[in-house]
């Protein structure tokens, strides 16, 4: 048994539950992974391994190269594809950041929460060389992120904590906030504030604005975020950026609930 699952719940479908660790394990993989690696990820036999693999390749999730490794399919594509199709809201988020100049002339995202993570639904790049490229379902750690960090400042500190159980947070960058602790009282400036900022956590040299969506409850639905270059954001560019990332939040409330 490897060590995620020591301490997880029995599953009622063990091969089920291996074959979504597997899938997982590839999608977060830089490289494409063996048998003997994926054997060791999720702790079973090789001939488990070549099992589940066997079965994903032949349903189109996974495929197996020359040298006997896998890699995700774009079958898998499919799925997200489908849910985020519901999101009716991205194309307005599209419309809107071309009306407002300064997003118009920078890097814009929409998210959504899950879990202690958030997921780009929308996703519009810097007509200006960023140096990175953000992407639609694209996943990152919410306490490394401006949109992730406008959604935990919406809830308590307990829950907080429930979603970061250590003291010791995820990382993307050398930058990210490194302590449970520290992000608490970041999260309390946010909720002065009424936004959230985020410097070089999510990539170096780049700082980024976040306020979250309501709906006429107050409910959280979504976040959108303004991102600039380090060398860009002076005083007055910041003022701006804020002004310009609460309008887009504010028009898109509008639009009312987003999640399905």
């Amino acid at each position: 048994m490897s060590k995620s699952d020591a301490s997880a719940p029995k599953s009622i479908a063990p091969a089920l539950t291996r074959g979504l660790k597997l899938l997982e394990f590839i999608a977060r993989s830089d490289e494409r992974q063996t048998l003997t690696d994926i054997a060791k990820e999720l702790g079973i036999a090789m001939s488990s391994a070549h099992s589940l693999c066997k079965t994903l390749q032949a349903d189109g999730y996974i495929e197996r190269f020359s040298d006997g490794s896998f890699d995700l399919t774009l079958k898998v594509l499919d799925l997200a594809s489908s849910k985020i199709n519901k999101y009716d809201i991205v194309q307005h988020f599209y419309d809107i950041c071309d009306e407002i100049p300064l997003i118009r002339e920078n890097a814009a995202v929409i998210s959504v929460l899950d879990g202690g993570d958030v997921f780009y639904i929308g996703v519009r790049n810097s007509p200006q060389p960023l140096g990175v490229t953000f992407k639609v379902g694209m996943r990152l750690p919410a306490c490394c992120t401006a949109t992730g960090r406008a959604f935990l400042a919406a809830m308590t500190d307990r829950e907080v904590k429930a979603l970061y159980p250590a003291e010791r947070l995820p990382q993307v960058t050398k930058a990210s906030t490194e302590t449970r602790t520290e992000l608490l009282s970041i999260l309390a400036e946010a909720r002065r504030n009424g936004y959230a900022v985020e410097k070089g956590g999510t990539r170096p040299h780049m700082y980024s604005y976040g306020v979250r969506l309501t709906s006429s409850v107050g409910r959280s639905t979504a976040s959108v975020a303004v991102m600039l270059y380090e060398s860009d954001a002076t005083p007055e560019v910041e003022i701006k950026a804020v002004a310009a990332v609460k309008e887009l939040a504010t028009r898109l409330s509008r639009f009312g609930q987003i999640v399905a």
